[in-house]
């Protein structure tokens, strides 16, 4: 793995774990915690290995948190997007045209047929740190249009 890949590997799983300690100190019994994850810890999509990997490091520590602060009724999930219409495309797609172009690219491997939207997973994570989520835990939940759950529902497969 070059160094480039070891440094985001390194960084986006041990700043998550020392956050953790950190922050458990604090939290009061009861709290909740919501880790981003990203469907890329599962897609296999070329050329993202050190984020994949990154990203599979979450979910698994967030299992071993979820273990660790359930004496003390903390839940520790994860939520993961999938494709949304956010600015991180911008270096993909540079234009209003270019990213109206690769979102509609990319919809076409999504069953649902579109790309998500910010408050789609917003609302996702409110959800978990409401008491509604009460026996949530250690779970991770794709906000992803079925894109790794059914990806043979997906357009570019349908007749």
């Amino acid at each position: 793995m070059p160094t480039a890949e070891r440094h985001t590997s390194a960084v986006e799983s041990t700043m998550t774990e020392s956050e953790k300690k950190a922050a458990a100190a604090h939290l009061k019994d009861g709290a909740s915690i919501i880790l981003n994850g990203s469907v890329t810890s599962v897609l296999g999509n070329p050329g993202y290995a050190a984020y994949a990997a990154s990203k599979a490091a979450v979910r698994a520590m967030s299992r071993v948190m979820a273990s660790e602060l359930s004496p003390r009724g903390i839940r520790v999930n994860v939520v993961s997007p999938g494709g949304t219409t956010t600015p991180i495309w911008n270096r993909a797609a540079p234009t209003p045209e270019a990213v109206v172009a690769l979102e509609a690219r990319i919809s076409q491997a999504v069953p649902l047929g579109r790309f998500g939207k910010p408050e789609e997973v917003a609302k996702t994570v409110l959800f978990l740190a409401s008491d509604d989520a009460s026996n949530i835990q250690a779970a991770e939940i794709f906000v992803d249009g079925g894109a790794t759950g059914s990806p043979a529902g997906a357009p570019v497969y349908r007749g």
